[in-house]
């Protein structure tokens, strides 16, 4: 095999207005795929609901931000969620504890990181108002000593941040490893059976006003080189 790892990027379903039709497309937003690609990985973005049947053809996984869980499944307020997506929510559900039985690479952005524990028997906060969501502006973020963000991004540093909901209970499976100034989770790491090298944090790595990014996504590359290793 030649190249860098196979990155996959879940997408996810959305509508495109056209001058006569809106049209269903699925995707993502291209900010995911050029950090995957300067990080040295190949982006290959998986359509929403077929992701599941494609692992066998990627290195790692990117879970991306979008809408929040369906209350129900995350263990938040009923109305508390904006734009909820069911179908969506039980596709990354089911993707996750298969790529968790592969122990393949994952990387869980925002939305991406709530999917991660919910998946493994965490719940949500319903609603944290606008204190975290703070476009252009950001906050500052902690680390955990000995983790795996930490050692990416040493003790603190600056990220994005555009959520109102957040990590309440991260289950048996995940530790919290960051937290904002509030105390808020700000990132999550394995803390299961095994070694999967998955992470998940709160803010957008992706995007370029973000200095978090290189890291999170050479973290997420470096692991995708040792997982082809092993094939």
């Amino acid at each position: 095999m030649t190249g860098g790892p196979v990155v996959g990027v879940v997408g996810h379903r959305y509508v495109v207005p056209r001058p006569y039709v809106d049209l269903p497309v699925t995707g993502t937003p291209h900010a995911y795929t050029d950090r995957v690609a300067a990080a040295g990985g190949r982006p290959l973005v998986l359509p929403a609901g077929r992701a599941v049947d494609l692992l066998d053809v990627v290195d790692a996984l990117v879970l991306t931000g979008g809408a929040d869980l369906d209350p129900a499944l995350a263990g938040t307020d009923v109305g508390s969620a904006d734009e909820v997506d069911r179908a969506r929510d039980e596709d990354e559900l089911a993707l996750v504890r298969e790529a968790h039985r592969r122990e393949l690479p994952l990387l869980g952005v925002c939305r991406g990181l709530q999917v991660l524990v919910v998946a493994h028997g965490g719940t949500l906060v319903s609603d944290l108002g606008a204190g975290h969501r703070r476009p252009g502006v950001g906050h500052r973020v902690h680390t955990a000593p000995g983790s795996s963000i930490g050692r990416l991004l040493g003790g603190d540093c600056h990220t994005t941040s555009l959520h109102h909901q957040a990590v309440a209970d991260p289950g048996p499976a995940f530790r919290v490893t960051a937290r904002a100034d509030d105390g808020v989770a700000e990132a999550v790491e394995w803390a299961g059976p095994g070694d999967w090298p998955v992470l998940g944090v709160q803010w957008h790595p992706e995007l370029s006003q973000d200095a978090t990014g290189a890291a999170v996504f050479g973290w997420l590359v470096a692991a995708a080189l040792r997982q082809r290793s092993m094939i």
